[in-house]
């Protein structure tokens, strides 16, 4: 495999976890609407349960992907002279 296809693999790769953790935060975001509109006991307490969990998923992908640019630079940077 090429550098160049490897590349594209591994971004295809991060895109599709960034593309996961969006739709388990928007999973989680309609939970938390279910939660206050069907009525059931501690509605307001699993609602927010649900949208903390979402801000977590979401903190994660943005941690992910600030990690994922920082080892790009490094590796366009080659190795360092040591």
């Amino acid at each position: 495999m090429s550098a160049a296809s490897q590349h594209l693999a591994e971004l295809n790769v991060f895109a599709e976890r960034c593309a996961m953790a969006l739709v388990d935060a928007n999973r989680f975001r309609h939970m938390a609407t279910r939660a206050l509109r069907d009525g059931a006991p501690r509605a307001q307490i699993r609602a927010h349960k649900a949208r903390t969990t979402a801000r977590i998923i979401l903190m994660h992908a943005k941690k992910d992907l600030a990690m994922h640019r920082m080892i790009v630079e490094a590796a366009k940077a080659g190795p360092s002279a040591s």
